[in-house]
């Protein structure tokens, strides 16, 4: 029998041991970092921001859905976003992750979030036709690709450049946001 229920601090080793093997299957089995267990911690204290939960046959997890709340004017307010859904393999295809995603649908109703995103990976191996996806099946519509920006480290990054008077942000960035003068600017005056 399949049950499901919410993650609790007490649940951060399962949570790590998950998440890591996803992002393993995710690189190719290839993880730089192990995922370290305090930092699981950490998120799971969040309470009000970071939520989870475990899927469960008898008493063996099988599979986990994290989510953030975040906050846009798209959005209209509040919304989640999944940030990790797993499965383990030989649960696949059985109605895991649907019970999961109801679960995190039935979260945001309760705490009025407009609207549930996540993003997909695009690797060919994760592809499937679009009358089986997963995502689709749940209800969810294409809205684009997501892209990211890495921010870890960049900080040091910033001041190396910083002190050699090189900024990351092309030129026409760094007018709008005031910090190069533009000739064109210089008209106005």
């Amino acid at each position: 029998m399949l049950t499901t229920r919410e993650v609790s601090i007490d649940d951060a080793t399962t949570v790590t041991h998950m998440v890591a093997a996803l992002l393993g299957e995710l690189e190719g089995g290839q993880m730089q970092d192990g995922l370290d267990t305090q930092l699981v911690v950490d998120l799971l204290a969040m309470k009000e921001r970071v939520y989870g939960f475990l899927a469960f046959t008898e008493a063996r997890p099988v599979g986990l859905i994290m989510l953030s709340e975040s906050a846009a004017l798209f959005a209209r307010g509040t919304y989640g976003i999944i940030t990790e859904l797993y499965v383990v393999p030989d649960q696949r295809s059985s109605g895991v992750a649907m019970r999961l995603i109801e679960a995190a649908v039935g979260l945001g109703t309760v705490k009025g979030w407009g609207q549930l995103e996540v993003g997909a990976p695009r690797q060919p191996m994760w592809s499937r036709s679009p009358n089986s996806a997963l995502y689709l099946k749940a209800g969810f519509a294409e809205i684009g690709p997501r892209l990211k920006l890495p921010l870890h480290g960049l900080a040091s990054q910033r001041a190396k450049r910083n002190a050699a008077g090189r900024s990351r942000l092309d030129p026409r960035r760094q007018r709008a946001l005031g910090r190069v003068p533009d000739s064109s600017s210089a008209r106005f005056a």
